[in-house]
């Protein structure tokens, strides 16, 4: 019951992407989303950044699961390199 009242106050409060979140961590559940990936130079398309929000439950799944940084940011940027190489390696076993 008290679970859900805490996710009833919170869709009243709360909008799009900071509900989910707000969610998962009150759930303590790990979350991660793309906000947006950005081409910076439309003719040269390896530039560019995708833009990450998380909680800090999806921070501690990821020191648990061994990654470390100096903050938050470090964190996630060591996961995500290490998603990107493992797409990479998958994409290059298939061809």
């Amino acid at each position: 019951m008290v679970k859900f009242i805490r996710r009833m106050f919170a869709k009243a409060r709360l909008k799009d992407n900071s509900l989910e979140k707000q969610l998962a961590s009150i759930n303590k559940e790990p979350w991660v989303k793309v906000l947006e990936v950005k081409m910076q130079d439309p003719n040269d398309p390896r530039t560019g950044y995708f833009e990450l929000d998380w909680n800090d439950s999806f921070v501690a799944s990821l020191s648990e699961a061994g990654y470390s940084g100096r903050n938050d940011d470090e964190v996630v940027e060591q996961w995500f390199n290490d998603l990107c190489r493992g797409v990479v390696s998958n994409e290059s076993s298939v061809l």
